[in-house]
């Protein structure tokens, strides 16, 4: 069988299609069913469009670089696989790094079937648990842990360790990148296709853009707090995470990468 008879087969994209109307579908219904309960509760028109204009942006910015993450995918995987999972929950740097783990040593002239078979177990099966567990569990978990955290306490213990782990994500992926500053190892394209060869390539790239985003926030409170720009708060994040993504491309585009 032909890998790419599979991995563009039609009913991939029949499985997309299916997919993506479920999860409009369901954001639909849901935002119907919240502008309901608004109503009954007779919550103030501009909290429930400063709510709304906050869950568009931060659905519509981030869905840039996702769309990104399909196309870089897209070569190797095709476009249903990419389509199909960045559509439903998760984070594209997790899908890209389970992607580089289970695709180790895998170029696009000698992907197999059985490559294709295990890329996309590790980013359908292997990845469900969470949402089972968030389904079957969390509502134990939310009255034991969740709702015992008093956030408005500053100095709670509960309110530490919140702290602390973002701290920590925010640690771990600084870290990732300043370690590309001494090793980074890439594959070599030949002909609009990886290799499978690796070549040692450091870059300062990840570290730039890591510091051009945080730089960025601090430049956007700034404006919000001195400026008294209020709206920027429901663009912030958002608008940091577009800007930094157009750096890389623009460095990209000057040879520096």
């Amino acid at each position: 069988m032909n890998i790419n008879d599979v991995k563009e087969a039609w009913w991939l994209y029949l499985i997309g299609i299916i997919v993506s109307v479920f999860i409009v579908g369901g954001a639909l219904f849901f935002a119907y069913k919240a502008k309901q309960r608004a109503e009954e509760i007779n919550m103030p028109t501009s909290t429930l469009k400063k709510t709304m204009i906050t869950s568009i942006s931060f659905s519509i910015l981030p869905s840039i670089g996702i769309f990104i993450g399909v196309i870089t995918m897209a070569g190797l995987l095709g476009i249903p696989l990419p389509w199909v999972r960045l559509s439903v929950l998760g984070a594209l740097h997790y899908e890209l790094l389970a992607v580089k783990i289970a695709a180790e040593g895998v170029s696009v002239t000698t992907l197999t079937v059985q490559n294709f078979v295990t890329i996309s177990f590790v980013m359908t099966i292997a990845i469900i648990w969470g949402a089972l567990f968030a389904l079957f569990f969390f509502k134990k978990y939310q009255k034991a842990v969740v709702d015992k955290v008093d956030a408005s306490n500053k100095k709670s213990f509960a309110n530490l360790i919140f702290q602390s782990v973002f701290i920590g994500l925010v640690s771990a992926f600084f870290g990732d990148a300043f370690s590309k500053i001494f090793s980074f190892e890439t594959e070599v394209i030949q002909d609009g296709a990886y290799t499978g060869q690796l070549v040692n390539h450091p870059t300062f790239v990840p570290v730039i853009v890591f510091l051009f985003s945080l730089f960025m926030m601090g430049f956007f409170d700034y404006l919000i707090k001195k400026k008294n720009i209020k709206w920027l708060e429901n663009f912030q994040l958002s608008l940091s995470m577009v800007l930094a993504m157009g750096l890389a491309v623009v460095l990209g585009l000057g040879g520096i990468y």
